[in-house]
C-alpha cells in the first residue's frame, strides 16, 4: 500500500506540506473536520487553513517556522481550528518530518488530534483552558492543569525528570504522556521497578550480564539501558535502590555508558531517564541514604502528582471514564452512579488514590445488577468509612445492613495538642487506612511527623 493510500486510512485528519508550506496531499478525515477540499487546497499556502493561537492568528507562521529549521511541530493544546459550518474547536497538532516520495517534494505531514481535549473548554480572550483528558490522565482540577503543563514543558527537552507523590496517583502515566509527547516517542519505553528486585538481580536488570558472570548467567543478557537505547527508561520507586547501584547509576548518568555484570567494556546509550518515588528523596538525603549527587542528577524538572483527595472534584469525572472503560471490558450496560453512592465516593479519604478508585468500580461492577451502581455495590471497607464518618447518617436509603462497625475512634487532646490515642487504637486506624501514613495522619488531624514520633513509641515501627 503506497503512502496515500496509508494516510487515506489513518483514522485522524492529516495534512502534507512541502518545504515552501503549501498543501500536496489531506485526507478524507481533513476535509470533514474542515470543510475545505482536497483540489482546492492543493498547491495553496497553509494560510488558507482557518488554523490559529487563542488570540491571534500566528500558527500558520508558527509551523512554517519550524518546518524552515527543520524541527518537528508540537503545538499541543495552543490551537483552534475553525470549521466552516462551526464555532471554534480545540485540537493538538503534531508534525513529522520524513521522505514521502508520493507526494512530489513533501517534506512534513500533520496530524491534527480532536480527541486529545474531549471535553474540553478553552477561552479564546484570555488564552485560558481546562482540560480534562491529556494523553491516559484524567481530572480537571488545577493542580491537574499544572501538571499537563509541566508535562508539555518537559517533553520539548531531554532533562532528567523526578515525579513525586503518592502510590496510586498515576506517576507512571505522567511518565508515559512525557515519553508519547516527546521526540522519542517513536523509541522505546522501558519500565523497572526498582522495588522488585534484590541489589544483584537489579544490577542485572538494569545493566545486563555476560555468560558466566554469576550462577544461572547462561548466555549474554542486554540490560534494561540498552534496551531503552534511543527512548525513555522510567525507574519506578527510585527511593529503594541500594547505595552500590546508586553509583552504577550515577556513572551511567554521568558519561553516559553502562558497564554489563561481569564484563569490563563500556557500552554507550542514549538513553533519557525519568524516575519516581512516593518518598521524600531530600529526607532521604539528609539521612545519609541517597547520594546527594545522584539526587541532584535526576531531580532536574521535579513534576509532583497531587493525591485524589486534594482534587475531589476530579472525582465524577473519574467515575465516568472508569464507568466507560468497564461497560468496555465487562459488556454491562452500568450508565451511571447513584447520589448517594456518588456522595460516599467523595466523602471518602481513597488512601489508595485513584488506583484505589479505579479498583472500586471494577469491584461494583462485579456486584451491579442493574444500570446503576449503589452503595451497596460499594467495596466493603469504603461503606464502613462512610458509615463511620456520617456521610450517610439521616439517609434510609443508604442503610447497609451485616456490616460490623466498630466504633468510631475518639480524639482526646492533651494539653499542648497532642493526640491522646492507645497503641490498640493507633493500630487499627492505620489498618483502616491500609498503612497509608499520610491518610492516617490527616483523618487524626495531626502531622506525618507526630504520627512516626506516636508509632516509633508504641514500638510499631523499628
Amino acid at each position: 500500500m503506497d503512502e496515500e493510500s496509508v494516510f487515506q486510512h489513518l483514522p485522524c485528519s492529516i495534512m502534507v506540506l512541502d518545504e515552501a508550506g503549501t498543501f500536496r496531499f489531506v485526507n478524507h478525515h481533513f476535509e470533514e473536520l474542515t470543510g475545505l477540499k482536497a483540489a482546492d487546497l492543493k498547491g495553496r499556502d497553509l494560510s488558507l487553513l482557518p488554523l490559529h493561537k487563542a488570540g491571534s492568528g500566528e500558527a500558520a507562521e508558527c509551523i512554517k517556522e519550524s518546518m524552515a529549521q527543520k524541527k518537528d511541530v508540537i503545538i499541543a493544546g495552543k490551537l483552534l481550528l475553525k470549521p466552516v459550518t462551526g464555532s471554534d474547536l480545540p485540537v493538538y497538532v503534531k508534525g513529522r518530518w520524513g521522505d514521502f516520495p508520493e507526494f512530489g517534494r513533501a517534506a512534513c505531514f500533520l496530524l491534527i488530534d480532536t480527541t486529545i481535549f474531549e471535553d474540553c473548554t478553552i477561552d479564546i480572550a484570555t488564552d485560558s483552558k481546562i482540560r480534562t483528558h491529556f494523553y491516559n490522565l484524567v481530572g480537571k482540577d488545577a493542580k491537574m492543569q499544572e501538571v499537563y503543563d509541566l508535562i508539555e514543558m518537559t517533553a520539548a527537552t531531554n532533562v532528567n525528570v523526578v515525579i513525586t507523590g503518592e502510590s496510586g496517583t498515576g506517576k507512571e502515566l505522567v511518565a508515559r504522556a512525557i515519553h508519547d509527547n516527546s521526540e522519542r516517542r517513536d523509541k522505546p519505553f522501558v519500565r523497572v521497578n526498582c522495588s522488585a528486585l534484590t541489589e544483584s538481580l537489579l544490577e542485572s536488570e538494569l545493566f545486563g550480564h555476560v555468560k558466566g558472570s554469576f550462577t544461572g548467567a547462561f548466555k549474554d543478557r542486554i540490560g534494561r539501558f540498552e534496551e531503552a537505547d534511543g527512548g525513555t527508561i522510567f525507574l519506578d520507586e527510585i527511593g529503594e535502590i541500594s547505595p552500590a547501584i546508586q553509583v552504577k547509576l550515577l556513572h551511567v548518568l554521568q558519561e553516559r555508558v553502562i558497564t554489563r555484570v561481569g564484563d569490563n567494556r563500556e557500552i554507550k546509550v542514549d538513553v533519557r531517564v525519568i524516575s519516581a518515588t512516593n518518598r521524600n528523596l531530600r529526607a532521604l538525603v539528609t539521612k545519609n541514604k541517597f547520594r546527594e549527587d545522584l539526587f541532584y542528577r535526576l531531580n532536574v524538572f521535579p513534576i509532583y502528582t497531587p493525591a485524589l483527595n486534594d482534587r475531589k472534584n476530579d472525582i465524577g469525572l473519574l467515575c465516568d471514564y472508569f464507568l466507560e472503560k468497564f461497560r468496555g471490558s465487562t459488556g454491562k450496560q452500568i450508565t451511571g452512579i447513584s447520589p448517594d453512592a456518588m456522595r460516599i465516593l467523595i466523602g471518602y479519604c481513597w488512601p489508595g488514590n485513584v488506583r484505589e478508585l479505579e479498583n472500586s468500580i471494577e469491584h461494583a461492577f462485579v456486584l451491579c445488577q442493574g444500570n446503576t451502581i449503589e452503595p451497596m455495590d460499594l467495596p466493603h471497607e469504603i461503606r464502613v468509612a462512610a458509615l463511620r464518618e456520617g456521610i450517610c447518617k439521616g439517609r434510609a436509603s443508604i442503610t447497609i445492613p451485616e456490616i460490623d462497625i466498630a466504633p468510631a475512634l475518639p480524639r482526646k487532646r492533651k494539653k499542648g495538642g497532642r493526640l491522646d490515642i492507645t497503641r490498640a487504637e493507633l493500630l487499627r486506624e492505620l489498618e483502616i487506612h491500609n498503612q497509608n501514613r499520610a491518610a492516617t495522619a490527616r483523618d487524626l488531624g495531626i502531622s506525618t511527623v507526630a504520627l512516626w514520633k506516636k508509632m516509633k513509641k508504641f514500638g510499631i515501627i523499628p
